[in-house]
């Protein structure tokens, strides 16, 4: 079953869209790092790649992008009659489990390839050695500030493998949110849009209101970046964690066989 919902999932023309969608902002993210005159000559591989990430409004995107190839695959399956005959072929929970697993690393993968393509882009387009990237200078656009500031300095490869790691762990996250929320409410539309409703509204109430910090902002988490004086981990935890508990909580409410089934 793992193995069917998977080449299902790899097989979709959506994740084609979604790999289009997810180039069309990064490719903007550097045409705009050329087109800004205060942007100084002089910058490295690592800041082109993280201007290009965040300048060009990628994190914003991210569970869009994340949940297009499979989110609705539950919701396609009901729709078409396919599920009795799935389920009869495995248990439900096998079922069931193989298709977040797959979800989850599908919308981990539309992510990730298009951010190792602007990785070896920014090699290409901007020279290791041109910049002392181990020198902080404010004034060059694109740095990120916060925790992890001083892993840009002194490990930028890291850096970029870590930030992409966590832009994939987050949509996939978000992805699965879609995924649940169709065992509630069957809408293929809603399977889609239901996470970037969460997500940019979580964005909102951690940004621009009192009942909690910037820390709770997803796309802080998914930029690396967060204010400089909030120097905390749990800026990268906190808002996935709460969605993974979200994930599970409408799994465990809509979840049930009898439910889904009849």
């Amino acid at each position: 079953m793992l193995c069917e919902e998977f080449d299902r999932a790899v097989h979709n023309p959506r994740l084609w869209l979604a790999w289009w969608l997810s180039l069309v902002f990064l490719a903007y993210g550097v045409i705009k790092i050329h087109s800004r005159q205060w942007v100084p000559a002089g910058y490295s591989f690592a800041d082109l790649w993280y201007f290009a990430y965040v300048g060009g409004y990628f994190p914003y995107i991210l569970p869009l992008a994340a949940a297009l190839p499979f989110a609705d695959s539950l919701v396609v399956d009901q729709s078409e009659g396919f599920l009795p005959y799935l389920v009869m072929r495995s248990k439900y929970r096998h079922y069931l489990s193989a298709k977040f697993v797959v979800n989850g690393l599908v919308g981990a993968l539309v992510l990730l390839v298009p951010l190792l393509g602007l990785y070896l882009f920014s090699n290409l387009a901007a020279p290791r050695n041109i910049y002392p990237i181990n020198v902080w200078q404010p004034n060059i656009s694109g740095r990120p500030y916060g925790v992890l500031m001083a892993l840009f300095q002194s490990n930028p490869d890291g850096f970029i493998v870590l930030v992409s790691l966590l832009a994939a762990s987050i949509g996939a996250l978000y992805s699965n949110l879609g995924l649940a929320i169709s065992l509630a409410l069957p809408n293929r539309y809603l399977a889609w849009g239901a996470p970037c409703a969460v997500y940019l509204f979580a964005d909102f109430v951690a940004q621009r209101t009192h009942l909690f910090g910037p820390q709770w902002s997803p796309i802080a988490a998914a930029a690396g970046s967060v204010y400089i004086l909030n120097e905390s981990i749990h800026s990268f935890l906190l808002n996935p964690l709460g969605v993974l508990v979200l994930t599970l909580g409408c799994i465990l409410l809509f979840g049930q066989r009898k439910r889904i089934l009849y």
